[in-house]
């Protein structure tokens, strides 16, 4: 077969660019042609009232085809810019010769010929884009495992319809275009990465057995992407099954949400359902406390010194919590009842009726079987005396089986367990204020005792920064939802004290589990990860060996000069042209708030846990906000050794680190921490 040569591929994209121009054309003409059918339709009925039940299905049908033909034509506007960025000429052992596969992020056919012209890339026969060198290959067809031979691998990088280059290789995916790929600054949001996916991401993205699939990634491995391109490969290999609306997403914050929006959308997807654990408890807890947020948490742990307080969060972000949860419901089940023998009008029921009543619901939760057993012991009167007890016999019952069940509800029992644990002080509740974690302690025990529908609509659930939840929220996330479940994260960059969620705790609630890591890291220059090892050290990241400027020390002399030198860099940063986002990332939200007015003037823009909107230009943020995120420069201000001493600043300091993309500034007034003294100044 002839290979192209680097002319002939051009010239085959411009006659690729001419189809998708002439479908895009053809679909805009029938949206306005059925948008014009649409027009009169209206008018007829309008006009002839008595027909509008016959003619309304015509009119959905007429705007259904209309909107999905600007659907299409909005697609193809997209495969017009980039219509493809790979190749692979593969040669089936059934073939006479190879065939080029061109893939892109959605198919595209022949509209005459009906033949692909541009292959998506979650197509099986794709999958060896990713999977196979040249040579010997295979992959699985709906009819079955395809083997052959791969004779050429080729990469293109095409923007704004322009072949800027293209590069033969043999590897998976080929370095020098990955570099080229992480070398250029930052967007305003994530983008799709369909053309440097590696192959155990791509492993990833493709596991399809695994109920629940545990992704321990480390910083700037790509974790979150990948599980949006899983997302995505989900929906296009079980289209007829599942929709967008059938997968929810739990991610942390709403700027994280806004960062990660247009990922699908560019790969041809709607973007998903997306909540919060805050949001779910609400609902669990029926809306009725005001219930504090993991942002507050890390703040007062971060500010305090309340050693109350610590220890109550330490204790309830630990498996021991969950597991004493799990026995005090045991207990209560055993001994919450105490049966009595009730009088009602000239009648006794004995004890022993009562308690036979009782244990005839054992199968449903403890604080459901009060209202059963008043209504067996109904039936029991009318059965047993022939006495049709009157609706203050029924009332009188309700309220001795409620008596002898100690009134309970909720709340009260979660409040008595502490006592029942001999730590009557680590719960504390003002009116209707909840703490976080006990929040989700109440929602666990509420489930546990009073039962609660599950999401069944939800078919794939997808939990981001899976180290921030402790064992006893999984546990919620478990009885609420039946479907399988993607978590993802790094252990490493934990917001819970004393990292109390690691990979054991997760198999252990999630025992169906598979486990699958992903250990390089991309996002950062070699130099910056090198900084990030000192402050956490982790055996099992893999820097890329992509080199960028040293991260420097500003000692200063006095706080006004730390101030000085940070708006300097701000300065210079708005005077260049290269990078589009800079970040000054505090340790605490308060503390960004006091910098932003020391800042004024300057064009920064302050993201707190209310702000909805990512954006480029220059930002100042906390470093539990910039979870997830990424910029081209950081600068992180004030890293003195008071400030960065305890195992969750450290954390702090790591994970503003690991931010940086190609540029790390760290600035101090005063002693610094040990494991910063070798970087230079």
């Amino acid at each position: 077969m002839h290979i192209f040569t680097e002319r002939e591929e051009k010239e085959h994209l411009a006659a690729v660019q001419f189809r998708i121009t002439a479908m895009i054309t053809a679909g805009k003409r029938l949206a306005d042609k059925r948008a014009a059918d649409l027009l009169e339709q209206k008018t007829y009925i309008r006009d002839n009232r008595d027909e509008k039940a016959i003619l309304h299905s015509s009119i959905v049908q007429t705007a259904g085809s209309g909107e999905a033909a600007l659907a299409k034509a909005k697609q193809l506007g997209r495969l017009l810019q980039t219509p493809y960025f790979g190749r692979i000429d593969f040669k089936a052992s059934d073939q006479p010769e190879a065939l080029p596969v061109y893939i892109g992020v959605c198919t595209l056919k022949d509209p005459d010929a009906g033949t692909p012209l541009i292959y998506d890339w979650r197509s099986p026969i794709s999958s060896m884009f990713y999977d196979y060198e040249t040579g010997a290959a295979s992959y699985e067809a709906p009819a079955g495992t395809i083997a052959g031979d791969i004779s050429l691998k080729r990469q293109y990088r095409i923007k704004n319809g322009m072949m800027e280059f293209m590069i033969d290789t043999t590897a998976p995916v080929y370095d020098e275009l990955l570099q080229r790929e992480l070398s250029v600054s930052t967007d305003e949001k994530m983008k799709n990465i369909v053309a440097t996916i590696q192959q155990d991401q791509h492993a990833i993205i493709r596991n399809e057995a695994s109920p629940v699939l545990i992704i321990q990634g480390v910083a700037g491995s790509g974790k979150t992407s990948i599980a949006l391109h899983r997302i995505a490969f989900l929906l296009y290999r079980h289209r007829d099954t599942l929709t967008s609306k059938d997968i929810l997403i739990i991610s942390p914050n709403k700027i994280f949400a806004d960062y990660i929006s247009q990922v699908l959308p560019e790969l041809g997807e709607e973007n998903v359902p997306e909540t919060s654990m805050g949001l779910l408890v609400h609902e669990i807890l029926d809306h009725q406390y005001t219930i504090g947020s993991l942002f507050e948490q890390v703040t007062a742990l971060l500010e305090n010194n309340n050693n109350i307080f610590t220890q109550s969060v330490h204790y309830k972000s630990g498996f021991g919590f969950l597991q004493q949860l799990n026995e005090y419901v045991v207990y209560l089940n055993n001994h919450l009842f105490q049966p009595a023998s009730i009088s009602v009008a000239r009648f006794t029921i004995p004890v022993n009726v009562v308690m036979e009543q009782y244990q005839a619901y054992h199968r449903l939760p403890l604080l459901k079987r009060g209202p059963e057993t008043a209504a067996a012991l109904v039936k029991y009167l009318l059965y047993k005396h022939h006495y049709e007890a009157s609706a203050k016999d029924k009332a009188l019952l309700k309220k001795a089986v409620s008596a002898m069940l100690g009134n309970a509800n909720s709340l009260r029992l979660y409040k008595d367990f502490f006592k029942w644990i001999g730590r009557p002080a680590l719960f504390k509740m003002k009116g209707k204020v909840l703490e976080y974690p006990d929040a989700f302690g109440l929602a666990y025990l509420k489930i546990c005792l009073e039962g609660i529908f599950t999401h069944r609509k939800v078919k794939h659930l997808l939990i981001d920064e899976m180290q921030d939840y402790s064992p006893v929220q999984y546990a919620v996330i478990a009885k609420l939802f039946s479907g399988k479940i993607t978590l993802l994260g790094d252990i490493h960059q934990s917001l819970n004290p004393e990292r109390k969620t690691d990979l054991d705790s997760l198999r252990r609630i999630f025992p169906q589990s598979c486990q699958m890591t992903l250990n390089k890291s991309y996002r950062s220059t070699l130099e910056i990860l090198q900084v990030a090892q000192q402050i956490i050290y982790n055996p099992t990241l893999l820097p890329m060996e992509r080199h960028g400027q040293a991260p420097t020390l500003f000692r200063a002399t006095d706080p006004q000069e730390e101030i000085t030198y940070i708006r300097q860099r701000i300065t210079a940063f708005t005077q260049q042209q290269r990078y589009k986002s800079l970040a000054i990332i505090c340790k605490t939200a308060a503390i960004a708030a006091s910098l932003m007015e020391t800042l004024d003037g300057l064009p920064v823009q302050l993201l707190t846990d209310t702000s909805h909107r990512f954006t480029d230009g220059v930002m100042l943020i906390s470093a539990q906000l910039s979870k997830g995120l990424e910029f081209d420069q950081v600068i992180i201000p004030f890293v003195t050794a008071a400030n960065y001493q305890t195992d969750i600043e450290r954390s702090m300091l790591y994970i503003a680190c690991t931010r940086a993309m190609h540029i790390l500034h760290l600035t101090a007034t005063g002693p610094i921490p040990p494991y910063l003294e070798n970087i230079p100044s």
